[in-house]
């Protein structure tokens, strides 16, 4: 079901990770935090399905590491197909807070960074030229970013590729 849609952007409803493995995408990606953990919500389930947490940033060496903040780190998986065809698939990890908590002086101490996202999406825009991108309602969910902001940014820096926003519903 399409709930929002124009030439390069669309939003529908589903399980991101189960249509990246029927290969409806080339490219997903999730925010992360800078501290090297993927216990909850679309994090947890993009580390057991893709072993995120073995990406090259998330070694524990950088962890907490305010320079990751902005960055990307990727790799392919190569993923057998219910038609025998392989299909590759490119899997993000997008540093978009520097931390997973909120923090305790800051008032209204949400994690996620507005300005960390916008340039994950630029790289990814730069990085994946051309390909469908599926995305989750990245930081909007425990990381307490606003949805039509964070869409807005989706809509302005991926604006060379064609991007589905998977609005999960199991």
């Amino acid at each position: 079901m399409n709930i929002s849609e124009n030439q390069y952007y669309r939003e529908m409803e589903g399980d991101l990770i189960q249509l990246a493995k029927e290969g409806r995408f080339d490219v997903i990606a999730h925010g992360c935090n800078c501290f090297c953990t993927m216990k909850k919500g679309i994090a947890l389930a993009m580390a057991e399905n893709f072993d995120c947490n073995m990406f090259p940033l998330e070694d524990v060496k950088y962890k907490g590491d305010i320079n990751k903040l902005g960055q990307i780190d990727w790799r392919r998986c190569i993923f057998n197909l219910s038609n025998s065809k392989l299909h590759g698939l490119y899997v993000v990890n997008c540093y978009t807070q520097y931390s997973y908590q909120r923090h305790p002086v800051i008032p209204d101490p949400k994690p996620f960074d507005y300005d960390a996202f916008r340039l994950c999406m630029r790289k990814m825009n730069y990085q994946f030229n051309g390909k469908h991108i599926g995305l989750p309602m990245i930081g909007s969910g425990l990381a307490a970013g606003r949805w039509e902001s964070i869409k807005l940014i989706i809509q302005q820096e991926l604006k060379d590729c064609n991007v589905t926003v998977v609005i999960h519903k199991p």
